[in-house]
């Protein structure tokens, strides 16, 4: 967790004194992480395989397969048979990549709570889901903690690969279109993912919208990624 947000609680809502110190906090870190982009060539990465091995790579949360789960600003909860969506609502299908995210991690750590409509009612209920914004990405930094994992906003593209290797997934925020290549350039979508190993030139990660690993160059990866946090489990 950011140093500026220690002390602040489960919920979203931080203070004008609080935000304005997490504001400065994360450009720092953000200006960090765009100098480190022009370097990225001159990463040596190794030959071998380093990270987490396949077998302990949880099978990832797809957001495509809950659209029965209400995720909107308003509530959280699992449509009762032959219910249909309320009006204007939104479901886990339509943007739930970051609760579906966080519950792969939390399985990997095994912290994760009985489903993913719990994690959506702490998401909804502490603020986090918006009527306008989507979810706010300091849930990884505040939700995390909650369910006993530290998440670490990551400086540069170097420390990703350190913690990678050093067997701390990753998680982050990448470009949607970049992901799927969309060929629409006023499209704008994000989705969270995590990135469990890295062979070679190569990094290994899983997304919330298939059900199985992906493989894609790391330096593409990075220079499409827009937030990246190092994870670890506590007591």
């Amino acid at each position: 967790m950011m140093k500026s947000l220690v002390g602040t609680g489960l919920q979203a809502r931080l203070s004008h004194e609080q935000y304005k110190k997490y504001e400065t906090e994360f450009a720092a870190i953000d200006d960090s992480w765009a100098k480190s982009l022009s370097d990225l060539q001159n990463c040596k990465l190794s030959s071998v395989s380093e990270g987490i091995e396949d077998k302990y790579i949880p099978i990832p949360y797809c957001q495509h397969d809950y659209s029965h789960i209400i995720y909107d600003y308003r509530e959280c909860r699992t449509l009762s048979f032959g219910e249909k969506l309320p009006k204007g609502y939104k479901t886990m299908a339509d943007g739930g990549t970051i609760p579906c995210g966080l519950m792969t991690l939390l399985d990997y750590f095994k912290t994760a709570p009985n489903s993913l409509e719990d994690i959506g009612t702490v998401l909804v209920e502490n603020g986090y889901r918006t009527k306008s914004r989507g979810t706010l990405w300091v849930a990884v930094d505040k939700v995390l903690d909650f369910y006993h994992v530290r998440a670490e906003i990551q400086p540069s593209v170097h420390t990703v690969f350190d913690m990678v290797r050093n067997k701390r997934p990753v998680i982050a925020i990448t470009s949607g279109m970049w992901l799927h290549d969309i060929p629409y350039p006023l499209m704008k979508t994000n989705e969270c993912i995590i990135i469990w190993r890295i062979e070679g030139e190569n990094a290994i990660f899983t997304t919330t919208s298939r059900h199985s690993a992906r493989r894609e160059n790391f330096y593409d990866l990075l220079r499409n990624t827009k937030r990246a946090w190092a994870c670890q489990k506590f007591s």
